[in-house]
């Protein structure tokens, strides 16, 4: 229940109790006063029940989710825009968290919001889901397929051909898969996905930037931080070849 509605549940019953008291000791307007705020009351209590039965606390959790997935991944494309400007990136999408008119990505929105105009996103590629994933009619419980096992090299280095050879920088929502070896020249980013292979990428010079969440994330029902670099401290590190020694000790890898 929000502050408001429950302010407005005291001062109702207050303006109640006062009414009533007054119209005991006479006052034509102590009944009036006593009903309307004892409506007020009850509306508020109402309200805040109709909330919770329809989800509202949930839908206002999912709203703070969201927010962050954003500014996660828009102070990457920030420090891209800064330190790759001119660069052209091909972004590999997770296909189990599309981006699309109907159903839109927050984290793709924010990389967008934080590149600008500085990278061109040349192609939005993504791995092709397994059948049983694709079956709607599949039974809760059914065991599908390890992501590992359809996001191999392989299956990535096939997507990169479609994307042809004009760009220089990977941006990967999904991180790499076990045995991939970037290609020649271009550039690998981290815009979400296992951060096991960072630190040693960052160290051959073929990772320029990710993004991770800090071992001491915090995670509560507070309204996301209005200051940015506030929000974005709360839960996620910025990882890039200028400050790895200082913040590998704070995420997972």
């Amino acid at each position: 229940m929000s502050a408001i509605k429950i302010v407005i549940m005291i001062i109702g019953g207050i303006g109640a109790f006062v009414g009533m008291n007054k119209s005991k000791e006479g006052a034509t307007w102590g009944q009036p006063l006593a009903i309307v705020c004892a409506i007020i009351a009850i509306v508020a209590a109402l309200w805040s029940s109709i909330g919770t039965m329809t989800g509202g606390g949930q839908s206002s959790m999912g709203n703070r989710e969201t927010q962050f997935q954003t500014i996660q991944t828009q102070k990457l494309g920030q420090y891209l825009a800064e330190k790759q400007s001119g660069s052209k990136a091909v972004v590999i999408l997770d296909p189990l968290m599309p981006d699309t008119p109907e159903s839109p990505n927050a984290a793709v929105k924010g990389l967008k919001l934080g590149i600008g105009s500085a990278i061109s996103i040349v192609k939005e590629l993504a791995p092709e889901l397994p059948e049983a994933y694709k079956n709607k009619t599949a039974a809760i419980g059914d065991v599908l397929p390890p992501v590992e096992s359809w996001y191999t090299a392989k299956a990535l280095n096939d997507l990169l051909k479609d994307a042809g050879d004009d760009y220089d920088m990977i941006i990967t929502f999904m991180g790499l898969p076990a045995r991939f070896t970037p290609p020649k020249g271009k550039k690998i980013v981290f815009a979400a996905g296992n951060l096991q292979s960072v630190p040693a990428l960052i160290k051959s010079g073929a990772c320029v930037a990710a993004v991770g969440y800090l071992k001491d994330a915090q995670y509560d029902d507070k309204p996301v931080p209005k200051d940015f670099d506030e929000a974005f401290n709360k839960r996620y590190v910025l990882i890039t070849p200028e400050n790895i020694g200082e913040v590998i000790d704070k995420f997972n890898h």
